[in-house]
């Protein structure tokens, strides 16, 4: 047991370096540095449209490790990433023309077609590269933050009021409407802007993969010396 301790904790060490300054960084960008204005909601800021939404950035850094945590495994999970996130794209433009709330077949009919799509063009290459099952994934965390952040273009004002003196009427003095997403609106968000950020935040994903990857290896180099001074010398 101590010996797979020791082999898994360089990665340990740098996954837990790396999300941490990961976290700070998206969590600071999206609620503090990048906003219409700051301290909103208590001591949060209004997002701007684009936001980088870390818990899509974990589902990509699990892909790249599950695919192998090579360079083919960050090609596959970037195209994972962008099919993926073009049939959510499909989705959020499609769904809500068939039927608009509160009816859900004309979303379910969009992701019948969408899964079937990505079926069938994962034959169009002889390599695994278009695999559905890491683009459904991603697409299904892109659809996520739809729900989570007011499943805009399906419902009416979905997207919020993106404004600082409508957002605090709607949490003061007015009911807020249907479909409005968490903390009380202050996430709601168009859903084209929805697909752009859920997609570039899983490609930081990806990324985020490869740098805990190589960090691993370099504090594995660094403590190789220092294992093997401690194992017994050969008799």
């Amino acid at each position: 047991m101590s010996s797979r301790v020791k082999a898994v904790t360089p990665l340990a060490i740098a996954v837990g370096v790396v999300a941490f300054l990961w976290c700070e960084l998206a969590l600071n960008f999206s609620f503090h540095w990048v906003t219409v204005a700051d301290g909103v909601f208590g001591k949060f800021g209004l997002p701007e449209n684009f936001q980088l939404v870390l818990p899509a950035s974990f589902v990509t850094w699990g892909l790249f490790f599950l695919l192998g945590a090579d360079g083919r495994a960050l090609r596959n999970t970037m195209i994972a990433a962008t099919t993926g996130s073009l049939a959510a794209l499909f989705i959020m433009a499609l769904g809500p023309a068939f039927a608009r709330a509160p009816h859900f077949w004309g979303i379910a009919l969009a992701v019948a077609l969408a899964g079937a799509a990505l079926v069938l063009i994962s034959t169009a290459v002889a390599d695994d590269s278009l695999s559905p099952a890491p683009a459904f994934v991603c697409g299904g965390t892109v659809l996520m933050w739809w729900i989570a952040t007011g499943l805009d273009n399906y419902v009416a004002a979905g997207k919020g009021p993106h404004t600082v003196s409508a957002l605090g009427a709607a949490l003061t003095k007015t009911p807020l409407a249907a479909g409005t997403g968490a903390l009380g609106g202050l996430i709601s968000t168009a859903w084209p802007w929805v697909a752009i950020s859920v997609w570039v935040t899983l490609l930081c994903g990806a990324l985020l993969g490869v740098i805990s990857g190589t960090l691993a290896q370099a504090l594995g180099r660094l403590t190789a010396p220092s294992i093997a001074a401690t194992k017994p010398a050969p008799q």
